[in-house]
């Protein structure tokens, strides 16, 4: 397999800006191979952060950062440790501002289990519900895998699918990356540049709606010229103008003119029951 390792993942595209890619399975599956495949590398050199390992690109042209996460429990979410869900939710922070891929890495078995793909869409959703637009489902197969249970492996996973429209089929001994990485670039692509970000990161920055145009609202949502401190910070000085700008609107609201209004009438009938 190692002399079917790309010299790099994106050649024709070297002039373009990075790619970051997270890697996404359960326990069975071997992403670190995957990530060699990507990295077009024999050996790996990652920083491990937390449970996850951050991967670089150091012998190809494009720049290309790829984060391996622990795999989860194929049987139920229940199963799965809580410190594992916190990293799968975590992940996508280790590449700020965010990832541009979401790689779902299937294993394809001589047969399909009947949960695994329920469970594969419960711990994705951990992130958030609008991971779909981001992911890439890959069936990883071995070489001896026939193309019948295949089959049987993506007609199981229609539910996500229609979800995230995106898939690719690796078979082991074969030099079939190229669909891969096609899918990726025109994945990019069509997200205009946006990225994956965590539930908690949207909903912190989803006051900011009423404040921004439509121009600025996609930068709010994922733009690579922003990062998270970035959407935090600009977030608290709007939120510090409101509050201003609502305190001093109130010497002059309904609320203050109406008891200042009686007050006065007070006043003015008692100078005229005063002259009486």
């Amino acid at each position: 397999m190692a002399s079917d390792l790309p010299t790099s993942v994106f050649e024709s595209s070297s002039s373009e800006s990075e790619i970051k890619i997270v890697l996404l399975g359960d326990t069975r599956v071997d992403k670190s191979d995957i990530a060699k495949l990507i990295l077009g590398c024999k050996t790996l050199k990652g920083e491990e952060i937390g449970l996850c390992t951050l991967y670089k690109s150091e012998e190809t042209e494009r720049k290309i950062s790829v984060v391996d996460t622990p795999g989860w429990s194929p049987i139920s979410i229940e199963q799965t440790a809580e410190n594992i869900k916190t990293e799968i939710v975590r992940c996508v922070s280790l590449c700020p501002p965010g990832p541009d891929v979401l790689l779902l890495v299937i294993p394809v078995k001589q047969e399909p289990s009947p949960y695994e793909m329920t469970e594969a869409q419960k711990h994705m959703e951990l992130l958030s519900e609008r991971v779909w637009k981001h992911t890439i489902v890959l069936f990883d197969c071995e070489e001896e895998i026939e193309d019948s249970v295949i089959n049987e492996h993506i007609q199981s996973a229609q539910t996500i699918l229609e979800k995230c429209k995106r898939l690719c089929v690796y078979r082991r001994g074969f030099n079939q990356m190229t669909n891969l990485f096609n899918e990726i670039d025109d994945l990019v692509k069509k997200n205009e540049g946006e990225f994956s970000m965590a539930q908690i990161y949207y909903e912190e920055i989803q006051p900011e709606t009423q404040v921004f145009d439509k121009g600025e609202l996609r930068q709010r949502r994922g733009s690579k010229e922003m990062d998270l401190p970035n959407l935090r910070k600009r977030f608290d000085m709007e939120e510090k103008k409101k509050s201003f700008c609502a305190a001093n609107h109130g010497v002059l609201n309904d609320r203050t003119i109406k008891p200042f209004s009686v007050i006065l009438m007070a006043i003015i009938g008692a100078l005229i029951f005063c002259r009486i």
